[in-house]
């Protein structure tokens, strides 16, 4: 089963400190990748999901099978930017999650990134508890922006 979502969540801000950059105040290219998984952490917070119970209580983790970040202008010490990650497609055990980050209305950074249900305990790829998929599939229904689909 394959849910392609188009619904925008909630938006999380991050105000740049020093040590997210280098010496010249630019934000280091990997700390966009961290922003993303800000994003989606508040998103699965936001649909009444707890990932660090997932996690400890559950034997399951949200691994990154997969990531494209597209660089559009770089973020710099001391900016207000603003993640906002939407649920691109939903499988039985993956998910591809799309961030934009943004400063004001200037695009940084995009994040395509797949996620694969881990089984703790195997080490080995499991399918979505089904309340995380009941939550994943309820998150469609949201009805807020429409994020306009990632094309290259």
């Amino acid at each position: 089963m394959t849910i392609v979502a188009r619904n925008a969540f909630p938006v999380t801000q991050y105000r740049v400190i020093f040590g997210d950059t280098d010496a010249g105040g630019i934000v280091y290219h990997p700390r966009y990748l961290e922003l993303a998984e800000r994003g989606r952490n508040e998103i699965m917070r936001h649909l009444g999901l707890d990932v660090g119970h997932l996690f400890a209580k559950e034997n399951y983790g949200l691994a990154l099978r997969s990531c494209e970040m597209k660089f559009h202008t770089p973020a710099l010490f001391d900016d207000l930017l603003t993640i906002q990650s939407s649920l691109g497609k939903l499988k039985a055990a993956s998910s591809t999650w799309i961030t934009k980050i943004k400063r004001g209305p200037v695009e940084i950074c995009t994040v395509t990134a797949e996620i694969i249900c881990m089984d703790r305990i195997k080490h080995q790829p499991a399918l979505f508890p089904a309340h995380v998929m009941a939550a994943f599939q309820a998150a469609d229904t949201i009805k807020t922006n429409p994020v306009a689909e990632v094309t290259s």
